[in-house]
């Protein structure tokens, strides 16, 4: 997005007190974010205020109408090994009582996350106790901030398991669950049934299976009425 338009969208958002949004324009940081439609992946640029943006406005709409602006020591809510959960309270003469709370994920965030899991906290939650006031509240951005964004995109992803990767224990049990569910039968007859539809399929038992095959197997069951007569390999065919 270009200045220019940056601009018209901080005039679609209200004034602050005596402050506008388009002053602030330079603490506006555009994020790109893959999104998935009918007609694939496309690409969405939404544009985010910073957390000392936000700060930036609030300081300046309390001088300008002489008020007084506080922030509260952060509360702790959640303190472990996975995540730090802290909520900031600002207290101001104009607008009353605003809290945001924000979570560092220790385990699974991204790296400052991580190694500064206090800062991070503290940050995010102060931007969305502003955000609430209405400062840096851009159309289409919501309490988040910059910052905020830019650590969800830094943060690792989950392994998408590998096609060729084979069913845990967990999947089976939940496809002989399925069978028994649609088909009828023990739990015995279902591990024979699927072993015979498997080899019939790909020429291995169902143990073998990859998480291709399973899913496989599983929109086939889906598709199918509740018991359904026979034994099962016909109709996998």
């Amino acid at each position: 997005m270009t200045r220019e338009e940056l601009v018209a969208l901080c005039r679609k958002a209200p004034d602050v007190g005596q402050v506008r949004h388009e002053d602030f324009v330079d603490y506006i940081t555009v994020i790109e974010r893959r999104k998935r439609t009918p007609q694939g992946w496309v690409s969405e640029a939404t544009p985010y205020m910073s957390v000392d943006g936000r700060l930036a406005m609030a300081n300046a709409d309390h001088r300008k109408q002489g008020k007084k602006m506080d922030f509260e020591n952060p509360v702790v809510l959640v303190d472990t090994p996975e995540q730090l959960t802290l909520m900031v309270t600002i207290v101001s003469e104009i607008y009353g009582r605003r809290h945001g709370i924000a979570t560092s994920r220790r385990a699974e965030g991204a790296a400052m996350e991580t190694q500064h899991p206090w800062e991070i906290a503290e940050t995010s939650a102060m931007g969305r106790a502003l955000a609430s006031m209405g400062y840096g509240l851009l159309p289409g951005s919501g309490l988040a901030s910059a910052e905020d964004m830019i650590r969800t995109a830094l943060a690792p992803q989950p392994a998408s398991p590998a096609p060729n990767a084979r069913l845990s224990e967990r999947q089976r049990g939940y496809l002989l669950a399925a069978y028994a569910r649609k088909l009828g039968g023990s739990p015995e007859e279902a591990q024979q049934r699927l072993d015979a539809i498997c080899h019939e399929r790909y020429g291995h038992s169902f143990g073998e299976c990859t998480a291709d095959e399973g899913k496989q197997i599983s929109l086939w069951l889906n598709q199918l009425p509740a018991r359904q007569a026979g034994n099962g390999t016909q109709e996998a065919a």
